[in-house]
């Protein structure tokens, strides 16, 4: 998911929940009998998008000839609860929980069933639920969107984030309608539209997705052997004038040929919607701000930016998902700085105006990656504040210490599988393709309380046969941050310029480092720190006025 700081407001309804990946569901049982251990292996969710009627089943892997209950968070408002052919021994919807007993099959699994009127509402300040927003032209943008631990808006549902599981979608909507869902897709009729992902796994936060437009079009905007990549827009949308299809191409190849073929199959389907955030991720589809051309110019270009974010996040986010909600950080870091390296290398200037966002929003950041606070942040604040210091502390910064060789090395064994990551799990591929010990970055930059105390940089120096330049870190605390400082020496004239690093290195002893540069020919006037952006710093307050950052004159 892609969200644009500006339209960032606090929301605590999705707070850290759930259980930790791996681990079976454990819950209080009543008279009805013991608690049983479970996953679940399968969604079929059907939805009538006119009527708001849902029936889901889930199937579960439980063991086999087992009297007991299973918990499963879910809405009180859940009807027709069956426990297989039968109805349950027991159930009841207690505090957000369906508990259902009875016993389980002697072969094959057990099944779930249950009914739900979805209501057509909205989490506060979110698009996360059920919701109908006219478009520009007076047509309604129809989206059923989970979310971290919300698929449960929807019916029964297990919502810790490292869950993976198989889904099917069956939808009844009006004649005509245009529909989208992850998976393959198929149309019965002119009011039934079928979706199965039965592969690739994926994740109850991003799979848990229906949306529809009466007006969308179809144009396959790439057709090459890395995958197939299908607009959705109505006829005079913003978004297909805005995409260079060709760039497109190019991404979707350097990204197979990193990380291997499209997760979700060869097509993904791309569409357009009024929606609040910039961009989302589904199996096989994203959905994109219908007006993101519009919109303040974050990026060099909006529009290509957020998508080529997105398709990262069939990758780094739905086939490898996050362990926990602590672990979002990793999920839109990994993204932002893919898109980075490719318009880095593919995209001319792009990639500094990239850079020079990511330091705007560090330089504000209110919240550590990890925060340690007590109580913790509202979820919603936390992860939009990420999308500055996540990319630059999680993988930039260690572009400089370690080499993008080894951090691109790193990701791709990190993504290399289907499964559960965490921050812990990023940093061990990163420390095995680099051959370096990173446990003490990670301490200072990742995890914290309170207002981040990140780094300022005082530099002086002197002038003789060489240049001598002595580098100071000043925080509140006298914390001594691992980074490498970029300097940029300017002299009287515009083309005196020279950049130098200064290294602190992985275990810094000292806040202070030396470096001596022969030359450079010319009077030093001035020392510009960390011109480019790639070093997440800060005035603090009571300490020696930071000149502005070259990297704001944009």
């Amino acid at each position: 998911m892609r969200l644009l700081r500006r339209f960032a407001l606090l929301w605590s309804a999705l707070g850290v929940l759930g259980c930790e990946p791996g681990e079976p569901p454990v819950v209080t049982p009543d008279a009805g009998g013991a608690p049983l251990a479970y996953t679940v292996d399968r969604y079929d969710f059907a939805f009538d998008l006119t009527t708001r009627q849902a029936a889901s089943r889930l199937w579960l892997d439980v063991d086999a000839g087992a009297r007991g209950c299973v918990s499963l968070p879910a809405p009180a408002e859940v009807t027709d609860v069956r426990w297989g052919d039968l109805p349950p021994a027991s159930f009841r919807v207690t505090d957000g929980q369906l508990e259902v007993c009875g016993a389980t099959p002697l072969k094959g699994p057990l099944w779930l069933d249950s009914r739900l009127s979805v209501p057509e509402a909205t989490t506060p300040y979110t698009q996360v639920g059920f919701s109908r927003r006219l478009d520009a032209q007076g047509r309604p943008f129809t989206y059923l969107l989970g979310w971290l631990e919300s698929c449960a808006l929807f019916g029964p549902c297990d919502t810790a984030p490292g869950r993976l599981a198989h889904f099917t979608f069956d939808v009844t909507h009006a004649p005509g309608e245009v529909v989208l869902c992850p998976g393959s897709l198929s149309r019965r009729d002119e009011t039934h539209t079928r979706c199965e992902l039965l592969g690739t796994r994926a994740p109850t936060y991003s799979a848990f997705m229906i949306a529809s437009h009466p007006a969308w079009k179809r144009t396959r905007l790439v057709d090459t052997d890395a995958g197939r990549v299908e607009l959705y827009e109505p006829p005079g949308g913003l978004l297909g004038p805005e995409i260079d299809a060709a760039a497109v191409a190019d991404f979707l190849a350097w990204m197979t040929a990193r990380f291997g073929p499209l997760p979700y199959g060869p097509e993904l389907r791309v569409a357009s919607g009024r929606t609040d955030w910039l961009g989302m991720e589904h199996p096989a589809n994203i959905l994109l701000r219908d007006d993101l051309p519009l919109l303040p110019r974050a990026y060099a270009n909006m529009t290509l930016h957020t998508l080529m974010h997105e398709i990262v996040h069939q990758w780094a986010g739905d086939r490898t998902t996050l362990a926990s909600a602590e672990d979002y950080p990793w999920k839109e870091a990994v993204a932002e700085y893919l898109t980075y390296v490719f318009e880095d290398e593919h995209r001319g200037d792009e990639a500094a105006t990239t850079l020079a966002y990511w330091d705007r929003l560090a330089r504000t950041s209110s919240y550590y990656l990890r925060p340690r606070d007590t109580p913790a942040p509202p979820f919603l604040s936390f992860v939009n504040d990420i999308y500055g210091t996540g990319p630059m502390i999680l993988l930039v910064q260690l572009e400089s210490l370690l080499g993008r060789p080894q951090v691109l090395a790193g990701l791709q064994a990190f993504l290399s599988e289907p499964g559960v990551r965490s921050i812990e799990d990023l940093r061990h591929a990163l420390e095995t393709a680099s051959g370096r010990n990173l446990q003490r970055y990670f301490d200072t930059w990742v995890d914290g309380e309170g207002e981040p105390d990140w780094p300022y940089f005082q530099v002086e120096w002197s002038q003789e046969d060489a240049l001598t330049l002595t580098v100071t870190q000043r925080t509140q605390t006298g914390k001594v941050y691992p980074c490498e400082v970029e300097l940029e020496l300017q002299g009287a004239a515009q083309e005196e310029r020279r950049r130098v690093t200064v290294s602190y290195g992985l275990e810094p002893e000292s806040a202070t480092a030396r470096l001596t540069v022969e030359g450079p020919g010319w009077t030093v006037q001035q020392v510009v720190v960390d011109p480019r952006g790639r070093l997440v710093n800060r005035r603090s307050p009571g300490l020696v006025r930071e000149p502005a950052p070259h990297a704001w004159r944009l």
